[in-house]
């Protein structure tokens, strides 16, 4: 953490030494010379406070037991939408909760410009690699909004776009959820006299 914090400061200072407009004469030699300093400063800050050298890292093992956690298809989640600061539904998940936009294969391809031209027609200038959107494995581009899905217990869809809590183990709740369907009733649409 304080490698992260030590490189950051760096990082800044060099961002507010290089966005200075300030220089003598038309060579810049006020930035570069603050930039030296800046640069030397940062050397003897570091050699008198080396950043440590971890074995291990927490962080790191975190990240995989989440991800051993949540890549469970038959663990159970307790899923609670929330909208304006109340919980709308609540729902068992048999699954992880997964992003619309999490896509099985890359989000962009990398192609040669020559490619393009005799292609595409983009004119005669010769770009070099060029990045492009891949298109889905639907064959759409774009994204799919912003929103989360979710598989229930009882094996039906639910998407939601807004903030969410997930548990693997349910929440007592202060209020009851205002949105309530019990799956498998009929639903009843109420008569307007």
């Amino acid at each position: 953490m304080r490698t992260i914090a030590l490189m950051c400061v760096f990082v800044l200072l060099l961002a507010a030494t290089g966005c200075t407009r300030e220089t003598r004469g038309s060579s810049g030699e006020t930035q570069s010379t603050e930039a030296k300093l800046t640069e030397s400063n940062q050397q003897r800050l570091i050699s008198r406070t080396p950043p440590p050298q971890l074995d291990k890292s927490l962080e790191r093992e975190n990240l995989v037991r989440r991800l051993n956690f949540l890549n469970d298809e038959q663990k159970i989640f307790y899923v609670y939408l929330v909208s304006y600061g109340k919980v709308m539904a609540y729902y068992t998940a048999k699954g992880k909760v997964s992003s619309v936009n999490s896509k099985l294969t890359t989000g962009e391809q990398v192609l040669d410009s020559s490619y393009l031209l005799y292609n595409g027609g983009m004119g005669t200038n010769r770009l070099g690699a060029v990045v492009v959107e891949s298109p889905a494995l639907d064959g759409s581009y774009g994204t799919n909004g912003d929103a989360v899905f979710f598989f229930t217990t009882e094996d039906i869809y639910v998407e939601w776009n807004g903030e969410y809590m997930v548990s693997s183990e349910p929440l007592d709740l202060a209020t009851p959820p205002i949105l309530v369907r019990t799956v498998g009733e009929p639903q009843h649409i109420p008569k307007i006299e």
